[in-house]
């Protein structure tokens, strides 16, 4: 914690007037394939504003068609996963007593994936953007101004080789009128005092991870921001410094994910377990220490926990 402090402290000539995120969330791992049970947790998220995710597991083969693992829980088609995030829709729309309006992800991971091949991947991206759409499309129709729907993604370097996240990535971008991506990326081993293009895990570097975060054009970065040392706020600074020095392009970030929810629930985090207010903190504190990656502040501040 008295390093925290001291990081805070460094950043006070530039820190922005007003850090406040504009909304907290609670976003999920969904291990629970029920409809009438995603209903009821649209219906417990009704008194959230701002951006979320629903995370389904892994790509998998559902009997020959493209689905998601849901975390063990029985794995679901695409399709089936699109009419459980309608049933978290109406959930949301029937319980909401107030102005609030939910903007919802869809999501999926590249865990697993170095076991895919690259067409499957670039194909599962692709009907994965097909159906995000359809039920953006359906949400716009049927309860315009409650809730938006978005893809979501959880791309790992220590989980795939950059190459099956790019392929993923790839497909999904060529839908047509593609929704956005809330990318909930992690930057694992990469560089923490340097932006010059060094190695991260797996094979992958800053330069790939800046490209899978924030080349694509649907891509709205909310990286994982999980670990009480600040570590990963100053990987994801130092990501955002490479894309500005190198590639005339540095990252608008949209906000950040923690995973205190999730701890509390099945433990396992001994020093990863960041309240919100703490990601929130650290990663506003650590751009603001460069002219090249200053924001003044972000968006959403989600949570994540388990649907069991």
């Amino acid at each position: 914690m008295l390093a925290f402090s001291v990081l805070i402290g460094s950043a006070s000539a530039c820190f922005p007037t007003d850090p406040s995120p504009q909304a907290w969330t609670r976003s999920y791992y969904v291990a629970n394939g029920s409809n009438a049970e995603m209903s009821k947790l649209g219906c417990y998220s009704s008194d959230m504003t701002g951006r979320m995710s629903l995370f389904f597991g892994a790509p998998t083969d559902v009997n020959g068609t493209y689905g998601a693992t849901l975390w063990g829980g029985q794995d679901k088609t695409i399709g089936e996963i699109g009419e459980m995030v309608k049933d978290f829709v109406r959930g949301y729309a029937w319980c909401r007593t107030g102005g609030q309006q939910i903007l919802v992800g869809m999501g999926t991971s590249t865990s697993g994936a170095d076991n895919k091949p690259d067409e499957w991947m670039a194909d599962h991206g692709h009907v994965w953007a097909s159906v995000v759409k359809a039920v953006s499309d359906w949400a716009d129709l049927t309860y315009p101004g409650i809730a938006l729907v978005y893809g979501a993604w959880d791309a790992e370097p220590s989980w795939s080789a950059f190459s099956k996240a790019d392929m993923w990535m790839q497909g999904y971008n060529a839908w047509p009128e593609n929704r956005s991506v809330h990318v909930h990326m992690s930057a694992d081993g990469c560089p923490r005092n340097s932006s010059d293009d060094g190695p991260c895990s797996n094979g992958w570097s800053q330069y790939l991870v800046w490209r899978a975060a924030w080349q694509y054009d649907p891509s709205l970065p909310m990286p994982q921001i999980y670990a009480f040392s600040g570590v990963n706020a100053r990987q994801w600074q130092k990501i955002d410094e490479y894309g500005a020095r190198y590639q005339g392009d540095g990252i608008t970030f949209y906000g950040l994910m923690t995973q205190y929810g999730a701890c509390m629930q099945v433990g396992g985090c001994d020093a990863t377990g960041n309240l919100p207010h703490m990601g929130h903190e650290q990663l506003l504190a650590e751009l603001n220490l460069s002219e090249l990656t200053q924001q003044r502040s972000l968006d959403t501040v989600t949570d994540i926990y388990w649907h069991f």
